[in-house]
């Protein structure tokens, strides 16, 4: 869940139990359908004003949401989200090549990516 309430909770439960007063990005993992996506870009910036995270990221979203996210933090004024987690390898590259490497490239995005060995199947074991 990426709504308000569930990212502060979340992170501040999040920092109590690792004994840290901050983290550098928060993940978003996958899009929340049910929650808005302006909804969690004012959440992240306040988690980030608040000194919780410096930054904040997403992963698994799709090309239309990162914009969409993007055009809301700028509208706004918000901090907007600095990269992005998908899955990338020999096997799952139409995804990025078609459609997220535009967008990084646009936005000056970061990327992390998940699976570069597909779950250890091209490793050859």
């Amino acid at each position: 869940m990426l709504s308000r309430k569930h990212l502060i909770e979340g992170t501040k439960n999040s920092l109590k139990r690792l004994d840290l007063e901050y983290v550098d990005v928060i993940f978003c993992h996958r899009p929340d359908t049910q929650t808005p996506i302006d909804e969690t870009c004012r959440a992240l910036d306040w988690i980030i004003e608040e000194g919780y995270a410096f930054y904040w990221a997403t992963s698994e979203w799709t090309a239309d949401q990162i914009a969409r996210a993007m055009e809301i933090c700028k509208e706004e004024d918000l901090h907007k989200p600095i990269a992005d987690q998908c899955q990338y390898n020999a096997l799952k590259r139409e995804n990025f090549e078609k459609n997220l490497r535009h967008s990084y490239e646009n936005y000056k995005y970061g990327t992390t990516i998940w699976s570069p060995l597909a779950m250890g199947l091209l490793t050859g074991k």
